[in-house]
């Protein structure tokens, strides 16, 4: 029977976001303070984010909510790595880290249960500006972690990045590589995203089922004069009401304890905005497409910016966005059979 004290925490750790909703998490309890945390090889993007920066810092959102799951009984998490790498393969489980409850050093400003009521919305924004007070604190938020957080109201640079997500839909859906290794995460229908409970399901990404399957399947017709225009006005359509959009930038594209250190930043930053009823839609697309990652860093020019930048968001706020399916608790555990 897996230990409960860990079970009443996964609980948390298993509504944390992940790339493409991917879930590359698994545990396995071995006693009241002791938990080892395996990475699943099946569950990575080797072709868009080889370095695997990308899921590494979706380890870190996930571990920081974790931490924060535990502040109620006093308790933090502490972590070892045993590898700094994520290697993709359709092997066992891989031994990522393993995890320590510890009696708590730090204070928690946080409520856990802001985990369970975080959500990305792809809805519609209603048009209203975020606070300065707020967009203070997520500066705030960055700067506790060694990041740069920067935004903006203006009409003209929100159209600019609605603009360029859309383009970036485009253009990793004409690259093959990019094109099969999202596409094989798409759930074009509620009955397949329920069974599979992962992935880019088209009811959460404010889609239409039909016309992402095609997309996907069939993206030749969208490279027809006419169609693709059409379906870009539409995509934009999608992001009205859009007033506020902000970029992260930071140590990142270099090493694992960055792209930790990142996720745990994106963690709470995200429960923050969740704090004030603001909603966070990524374009992590815009990163790892380097065409579109070129157009951005020649746009946002800052002097006084030490490093690159590798997040890009819209922030709002919408109706209540509908909520992405996680994995059952079981499929999260191990139980034997793992690589070491």
């Amino acid at each position: 029977m897996p230990n409960a004290s860990w079970l009443a925490l996964l609980e948390y750790a298993r509504w944390a976001p992940s790339p493409h909703n991917m879930q590359p998490w698994l545990f396995q309890p071995l006693s009241d303070t002791e938990c080892t945390l395996f990475y699943d090889p099946t569950r990575l993007l080797p072709g868009t984010n080889p370095t695997g920066s990308f899921m590494a810092c979706g380890f870190g959102i996930m571990l920081e909510c974790l931490d924060i799951a535990a502040a109620p009984r006093n308790q933090q998490v502490d972590v070892e790595f045993h590898t700094h790498e994520l290697c993709s393969s359709d092997g066992a489980p891989v031994k990522y880290a393993t995890l320590q409850l510890v009696p708590r050093t730090k204070p928690e400003s946080l409520d856990r249960e802001l985990i369970l009521t975080r959500r990305t919305s792809r809805l519609p924004y209603d048009g209203r500006r975020i606070s300065e007070k707020v967009y203070a604190e997520l500066v705030a938020v960055a700067q506790a972690f060694g990041h740069q957080f920067e935004y903006s109201t203006d009409r003209a640079e929100v159209a600019w990045v609605v603009a360029l997500n859309a383009d970036t839909m485009f253009y990793d859906m004409s690259e093959p590589v990019a094109c099969n290794e999202v596409a094989g995460w798409m759930r074009f229908s509620r009955k397949e995203a329920r069974r599979k409970a992962d992935g880019l399901a088209a009811y959460a990404m404010n889609a239409n089922g039909l016309l992402m399957w095609l997309f996907a399947k069939a993206n030749w017709l969208f490279r027809i004069p006419g169609i693709r225009q059409f379906t870009k006005a539409q995509y934009i359509k999608a992001m009205d009401g859009t007033r506020n959009v902000a970029w992260l930038s930071g140590p990142f594209f270099e090493k694992h304890d960055d792209w930790i250190n990142s996720g745990r930043m994106l963690a709470r930053l995200w429960l923050t905005m969740t704090k004030h009823g603001v909603y966070l839609h990524p374009f992590g697309s815009i990163i790892t497409n380097a065409a579109a990652h070129a157009q951005m860093e020649e746009h946002f020019v800052n002097p006084n910016r030490k490093h690159p930048l590798w997040m890009l968001v819209r922030l709002g706020y919408s109706a209540l966005p509908p909520k992405s399916y996680r994995l059952p608790m079981e499929h999260m555990l191990v139980q034997e059979r793992v690589q070491s």
